[in-house]
């Protein structure tokens, strides 16, 4: 996304959160006469979560008869496969699939959840065979480009009012749109933070780090107290890209990081070379622990829950687990920004993340406009009550209602990116396809040490020759 873009959605992001109410319509389906009207809807895999927050502010007056009041069938794809989760975006899909029986009755949702990794497997088996359901979950920018290239997407254009699009705060669009036309609705507005456990730190006389340098030392005091300092299920790859983006966001800066993912500079500088330097040297002094790549990102996850590690570099979406009422560490967690590097051309107000995931209407869906109606509604279900539930800002104005019990976590990343100046949105959806599968693949090998940091960057740019 472009600097002034991401100026301006900040800016609107923040009005959200920090207001205990916003003016706005409640969440729902369009308003076109495009949304269906049936006697009954079911999904598979969609008990109601726990914490439900309700469907009264969801579609209520943007749903409107389909022709014959017939029951219309719309099959949905997903990666939120766990109803139980405590993840806010979980608890917010589903929160979605059951308040869409109540708000477009006669709509029958089938939903088919599966695990992230294995969805992503799924969905290119479906694109290349033709066969994706009506509705489907996916990220945007470059994963979502091969599907828009390949005329398998819907676009929205014809389906969305002036009055929908003007509930959208500005910018969080940008990685769905391409070539004029929008394809997907956002939900969220995700960042990646330093989480870390202050009572660990308390108990070992740590500091929390402001530099680089206080955090290598933090680092080495916990491995020499047996202790794990930055827990990271690399097993599952994507999340090393997170920890290498930031590195990357503070030794070149978001403008020239962008620059390199997207193909127009370089990832044979300097600073990105250097920022190499940095996430195998962390490897290697230990800052992973001892099995950080026979890690899945579940187990690091639950490890970071338990209190068995000091930090974890980790999205928004960790706001729930770490709140959550199994979390150990609950009330023990704070959020902080990433240092910067000594030497490095990024600030403390880079962030990685954005908006980027959503939801897709097949272009050979038999129901174009209910399937639409129906990617909007769970989009602007789920900003709200992700929101509520401490997993991201929010990316459609909406009244929150009271915020007095809203996790405080997603208080403090709001409070944290107030003056963001730029973002770098995850990079394997990014750049998609064989890209983010290099990506992926080299950032491991660099945590490994089977890869030197100019072996790594030489790699990486082949990507852009």
């Amino acid at each position: 996304m472009k600097r002034a873009v991401l100026k301006k959605m900040t800016g609107l992001l923040m009005s959200v959160v920090l207001a205990a109410s916003l003016a706005g319509c409640g969440s729902g389906a369009q308003e076109s006469g495009n949304a269906p009207a049936a006697e009954s809807t079911t999904q598979e895999n969609s008990p109601v979560a726990e914490g439900n927050s309700g469907a009264e502010d969801a579609g209520e007056s943007e749903t409107a008869d389909a022709a014959g009041g017939e029951t219309v069938t719309i099959t949905l794809w997903s990666q939120f496969s766990d109803p139980n989760s405590t993840d806010g975006n979980y608890v917010a899909f589903y929160n979605a699939l059951e308040s869409i029986k109540t708000d477009m009755p006669n709509v029958n949702v089938v939903h088919e959840g599966t695990e992230s990794e294995s969805y992503k497997v799924k969905l290119k088996t479906a694109m290349a065979g033709n066969e994706l359901p009506d509705v489907f979950f996916n990220w945007g920018a470059g994963t979502m480009a091969p599907y828009v290239e390949a005329g398998l997407v819907l676009p929205m254009d014809d389906y969305i009012t002036d009055e929908v699009s003007a509930r959208i705060l500005g910018g969080t669009l940008d990685n769905f749109t391409f070539d004029g036309k929008m394809y997907g609705y956002p939900y969220s507005v995700a960042v990646a933070s330093l989480y870390v456990n202050t009572e660990l730190f308390e108990q070992n006389n740590v500091k929390i780090p402001e530099t680089y340098d206080e955090f290598l030392e933090a680092v080495d005091a916990f491995k020499a107290a047996g202790i794990t300092p930055i827990s990271l299920g690399e097993k599952d790859l994507w999340p090393g890209l997170m920890i290498f983006g930031i590195h990357a966001i503070r030794m070149a800066g978001a403008e020239a990081f962008n620059a390199a993912l997207m193909g127009e500079g370089s990832y044979n500088t300097p600073e990105l070379i250097e920022a190499a330097k940095y996430v195998q040297d962390l490897a290697a002094r230990g800052g992973f622990g001892e099995s950080a790549m026979g890690t899945s990102e579940d187990d690091a996850v639950a490890a970071f829950k338990q209190g068995r590690a000091a930090m974890m570099f980790m999205g928004s979406w960790l706001n729930g687990d770490c709140e959550a009422d199994d979390a150990a560490v609950k009330g023990k967690i704070s959020v902080i920004k990433f240092p910067v590097i000594e030497g490095g051309k990024g600030t403390m107000d880079e962030f990685h993340g954005g908006s980027g995931e959503t939801f897709l209407v097949s272009s050979s869906t038999e129901h174009p406009a209910e399937a639409a109606a129906v990617a909007q509604y769970i989009c602007e279900k789920m900003s709200k009550d992700q929101y509520l539930a401490g997993s991201g800002m929010p990316a459609w104005e909406a009244d929150m209602g009271d915020t007095s019990q809203l996790n405080r976590l997603s208080q403090e990343i709001a409070n944290l990116t107030k003056d963001a100046t730029g973002y770098v949105y995850w990079l394997d959806s990014l750049t998609g396809g064989s890209a983010a599968d290099t990506l992926m693949n080299e950032i491991a090998n660099l945590i490994a040490g089977t890869v030197t940091p100019e072996e790594f960057c030489a790699n990486l740019q082949e990507l852009n020759e």
